[in-house]
């Protein structure tokens, strides 16, 4: 009886684990992430050189013109539509500065009533005017942080106290002999400048400059992660932590954590397609968005979204259906809980990626 008691006791146990190993196997699986929703955003056929956020407002710079995106969803032109714009800086609500190329020749502009009307300024980047007589220097890139002006232009970092109309040389030498830098960025503690371009031998430049100590820092190893030719696009810090920050450009995109004593690879190609941009999601800074341009002035391509949720370490990709859009990137931002892609010749998309 003990023995017909205890088979029975066993055969129960046996059903239940087969029921639970059942209930385990069964589990569906979880839900994929959405994919992101592309919307065309206007300024179709223009080429986006920047694309900027400023609190509320979103401004593009344009192959033909700068534009301020309004409450409707359309754009208003806010400068001469013969102006490429190289770059813009936002100093107040009101007061705006924007270097642009015309007619073979590069200016710096500023307005001080939102754009209703702008004053073309006489400065001295580039040093005096004997020395650029025929053509001067341009400003590839400027950023405003505390009450000074910031910019870069061939192989050169420069400050302005007066809002762009007197520079002051602060590494590198005017009318340098090189492709120019195109990217800057000052750390928000005032100390740390970060900025690089392309070299004489199209080599990728990186360089670091400190505010307090005024010594410069060249990184010629990140050729050995990125290819050559190559070249610096876009430096991006990380919003908490100053010493570390991601560099993309041709051939994709590198991250130090220790303020460049070392770096590594996060998303690297041998196509060398060239990376303009990446955005850091401001719910969660381990999610990434960038998108790239295969270098090509003339036919369309593929508009590619790539998206990484571990901070860099894996990344997916999104493509657009239409095959026939000009859908390489020069230019990102994160405006309104909204990811905007500034194209090259395709104007601007818009990608939900809540």
């Amino acid at each position: 009886m003990l023995i017909k008691k205890t088979f029975i006791v066993f055969i129960t146990v046996l059903l239940l684990v087969a029921c639970n190993s059942s209930t385990e196997i069964e589990t569906p699986a979880p839900e994929p992430e959405p994919e992101p929703e592309f919307t065309s955003a206007g300024l179709d056929g223009h080429i986006i050189h920047r694309l900027v956020t400023e609190q509320e407002r979103l401004f593009a710079g344009t192959d033909q013109g700068l534009y301020q995106l309004q409450p409707d969803e359309q754009w208003q032109r806010l400068t001469d539509q013969e102006w490429e714009i190289l770059d813009l800086a936002v100093i107040s609500n009101t007061q705006l500065l924007v270097s642009y190329a015309f007619r073979d020749d590069y200016y710096l502009a500023e307005t001080v009533d939102s754009g209703q009307s702008w004053q073309v300024l006489e400065h001295d980047f580039g040093g005096s005017t004997q020395d650029n007589a025929d053509r001067r220097e341009p400003i590839r890139r400027m950023q405003y942080h505390q009450g000074k002006l910031y910019a870069v232009g061939y192989n050169v970092l420069a400050v302005s106290e007066d809002f762009g109309r007197n520079w002051q040389l602060l590494a590198g030498s005017w009318n340098a002999f090189a492709t120019g830098m195109s990217a800057l960025a000052v750390n928000s503690n005032g100390i740390d400048i970060w900025y690089g371009g392309q070299g004489a031998i199209e080599n990728p430049l990186l360089k670091h400059y400190r505010t307090d100590n005024m010594a410069v820092e060249e990184f010629p190893g990140i050729d050995e992660l990125l290819p050559v030719p190559s070249t610096v696009k876009s430096i991006v810090f990380d919003p908490d932590l100053h010493h570390i920050l991601f560099v993309s450009g041709e051939g994709g995109i590198i991250k130090t954590s220790d303020n460049g004593e070392t770096w590594q690879a996060l998303n690297t190609n041998d196509e060398s397609r060239f990376y303009f941009g990446l955005v850091l999601d401001p719910a969660d800074k381990d999610v990434l968005y960038t998108a790239g341009w295969n270098k090509n002035f003339d036919e369309p391509q593929p508009l590619i979204l790539e998206v990484s949720e571990d901070g860099g370490q894996n990344w997916q990709s999104f493509e657009h259906p239409d095959k026939d859009l000009f859908g390489g990137v020069y230019s990102m931002t994160m405006h309104q809980q909204q990811l905007y892609l500034g194209l090259y010749k395709g104007g601007v998309m818009r990608a939900s990626v809540e």
